[in-house]
């Protein structure tokens, strides 16, 4: 049905819903298949229920529009490829939407796009503070996103609020009108020269809420209820209980989601290894509404000190959190290693555990570094051969060119009032690395389990470098002064980085400087993704990676639960069940890509409005820091705690950008360059505008 719905629809190359109607009687299918036509971007469905053909007339793409007025579209069907559009084609769109556009050739070489439909609004809201306007009679409404400043933003219900100078306002869009923006205030969030204010406006700026709908909340109240041991899913687990095992948590001390819990024995042949983890399929059923608001989450977001998280708190720090002394449900990687670090065998099954311990990397470390723990002999022993282990791992991962970055990152520590008062490097010590070892070993070992068998499922890519971008980072240490020891064959090989990377920290000495060169690689890097079809994990040096140990806090974990239950435990292998899995892991990898892109982007952004809340107190305060980056509008400059800011190009009378050689340099050759390090004084630092300034002493 499908074929002939396009080819009716490519016949017409644009009509409306009801003439599809007449021909195709089955309403429920016809919707079903334009549905799945529009995303594939063979068709587009406007608003008003106009259905286009995407071809050679219409195209759909994504719009941004400029400060300025003007617009680029970009090809959903060829992203490589966008389209200038001017400030009159742009047709009530909006930046962000999906809109159905004509391309016209303006000039022998010059390509304009026309906006002739909107298709789906993507922007449903906008966050900004209000402002007095520039004659001080009114109070304006200023967003926060760029494409929307040059819009007069009208809100029809100021009148019902307090509105007052620096107040952070959540709007919903309504309509466009010419250069107006019709909106309606939701939401009052707070203060925004407050960071802990402007954190949720952050959230709220990339898409993810932090309050869940009453029937999310409603559905988590039905399921977070004891377990009831008569029930069969967990009869069937009691085989394979681990309940008198001395299983225990190692998390940081401020957690309260705990999905992980560890334990390891010796063996004649090596060690035994049991990753256990939440089982938070058994209560979050698929399509439930809990379902589905946690695949439009994707995942947790952390903010400083605030979670937003992909479950209600009933679920995230209740009945699945692996709390102390309580029987939890599971799901465990149970994995066999040689005396080399070698994984030997593998299996994983449902089961039922009892975290004996609720343990905190401090602690944890405290008895690495110095044998000194308050905890019982079985579970200080059993954390010793855990560490034995975690060295013969660690050592096999190195050997097979894992890469290690080891880039510390920004703890932001706030008062009882959210003040921000400190910014330090967060510890990462050998328990953290612990934890992190034994995760990689039972993803991989649950994700080697079915790719063997063929099946499908997600899985988490992370491709090699390109050879151009590795020649590239090759050129660019060596401009710094370091002597990598490689030929030009070893270079393009991704599998000579870690190589590289251990000539980086023989050669340089300052840790700042270190960490500030590494960081570079990953900009030559490819970004890892969830995706259907395996390519491997080029940065783990694995052949076959899924993520298994956080459904608590990560869709795509609970996503590789349900198939491990569908395929080892109810062997649920029907032709029709194994289709729909597939065409649901490539909708769904779309949707948690995007998710986890941006909470990465909130969390950066709040550590830009906390660092600047800090530096607010060191205004005229002079520091050491490191060369981060060079660019030609100026030099950023990390210190010690984390902390960026910026020396304005301004501020560096006669120095020019040299793009060849990545340095900024004057008339009498005096050079600045990645890595150096310079003496500065803070000279200005913005919350609002999430900017911190430098001047050189």
């Amino acid at each position: 049905m499908e074929e002939n719905i396009l080819s009716l629809i490519k016949q017409k190359q644009k009509l409306h819903l009801n003439e599809l109607l007449k021909t195709f009687k089955d309403e429920e299918l016809l919707m079903s298949c334009l549905k799945e036509l529009q995303d594939q971007y063979k068709i587009s469905w406007s608003k008003e229920n106009v259905v286009y053909f995407i071809g050679e007339k219409y195209k759909v793409g994504s719009i941004k529009i400029n400060e300025k007025g003007f617009g680029f579209v970009k090809d959903l069907n060829d992203v490589e490829q966008d389209y200038f559009v001017p400030p009159d084609s742009l047709n009530k769109s909006i930046t962000t939407d999906e809109v159905v556009f004509t391309v016209y050739k303006e000039s022998e070489e010059r390509y304009r796009a026309n906006v002739e439909d909107i298709s789906l609004r993507v922007k449903s809201f906008l966050i900004g503070e209000i402002q007095p306007s520039r004659d001080g009679r009114f109070l304006d409404f200023i967003p926060s996103e760029p494409g929307f400043k040059n819009y007069r933003i009208v809100m029809i219900n100021s009148k019902d609020f307090k509105l007052k100078k620096d107040l952070l306002v959540k709007v919903k869009i309504l309509n466009v009108k010419e250069k107006k923006l019709f909106t309606k205030i939701q939401k009052i969030i707070g203060d925004s020269n407050k960071a802990v204010d402007r954190i949720i406006s952050i959230a709220y700026e990339f898409n993810i809420n932090p309050d869940f709908n009453r029937q999310t909340l409603e559905n988590a109240d039905q399921v977070a209820i004891p377990i009831n041991y008569e029930d069969e899913q967990v009869k069937r687990r009691l085989k394979n209980s681990l309940v008198d095992k001395n299983l225990v948590t190692i998390d940081g001390s401020d957690s309260k989601d705990l999905d992980d819990a560890i334990y390891v024995e010796k063996t004649k042949d090596g060690y035994k290894l049991f990753v256990a983890i939440a089982d938070v399929s058994y209560y979050v059923l698929p399509f439930s509404p809990l379902d589905n608001t946690a695949l439009y989450r994707g995942n947790s977001t952390y903010l400083a000190n605030k979670v937003i998280p992909m479950l209600p708190e009933k679920l995230s720090n209740g009945v699945c959190s692996l709390n102390p002394n309580e029987d939890k449900l599971c799901m465990v990687s149970e994995m066999d290693f040689d005396n080399n670090g070698v994984m030997k065998n593998k299996k994983v099954y449902e089961s039922i555990m009892n975290s004996k311990a609720r343990l905190t990397y401090k602690e944890v470390n405290d008895l690495f570094e110095k044998n000194v723990s308050n905890r019982d002999k079985e579970i200080v022993d059993m954390l010793l051969v855990s560490k034995e282990l975690h060295e013969l791992i660690d050592k096999e991962r190195v050997s097979r060119g894992s890469i290690d970055f080891d880039v510390p990152e920004p703890k932001i520590v706030l008062d009882k009032e959210s003040n921000v008062v400190d910014i330090v490097p967060r510890d990462r010590g050998v328990s953290e690395r612990l934890i992190e070892n034994f995760m990689v070993s039972a993803n991989e070992s649950v994700a080697q389990i079915i790719f063997e068998k063929n099946l499908p499922y997600v899985y988490r890519n992370h491709g090699a470098p390109k050879e151009e971008n590795l020649i590239e980072w090759h050129t660019l240490i060596r401009a710094l002064g370091i002597n990598v020891k490689l030929t030009d064959l070893e270079k393009v090989n991704p599998k000579t980085i870690r190589m590289a990377l251990d000539q980086i920290s023989k050669q340089i000495e300052d840790q700042t400087e270190r960490d500030v060169i590494n960081v570079t690689l990953l900009k030559f890097m490819e970004k890892a993704a969830y995706e259907l079809e395996n390519i491997g994990h080029f940065g783990l040096a694995s052949e076959c990676y899924t993520h298994f140990t956080s459904p608590i806090r990560r869709y795509s974990d609970l996503m590789v639960h349900r198939y491990l239950k569908q395929y080892l435990i109810d062997k649920d292998l029907r032709d029709f069940k194994l289709d729909l899995n597939e065409k649901f892991i490539n909708k769904a990898c779309k949707i948690i890509n995007e998710t986890e892109k941006n909470s990465v982007n909130a969390e950066r952004e709040v550590n830009k409005v906390c660092m600047a809340e800090f530096m607010t107190k060191h205004i005229e305060k002079e520091y050491e820091g490191v060369v981060a980056a060079v660019l030609k509008f100026g030099l950023f400059v990390q210190l010690s705690n984390c902390v960026e800011g910026l020396i304005h190009i301004s501020e560096l009378p006669e120095f020019t950008f040299d793009p060849k050689t990545n340095i900024l340099v004057n008339k009498q050759n005096k050079v600045f360059r990645l890595g150096q390090k310079v003496k500065i004084k803070v000279k200005n630092a913005d919350v609002k505008k999430r900017i911190i300034d430098f001047v050189l002493v």
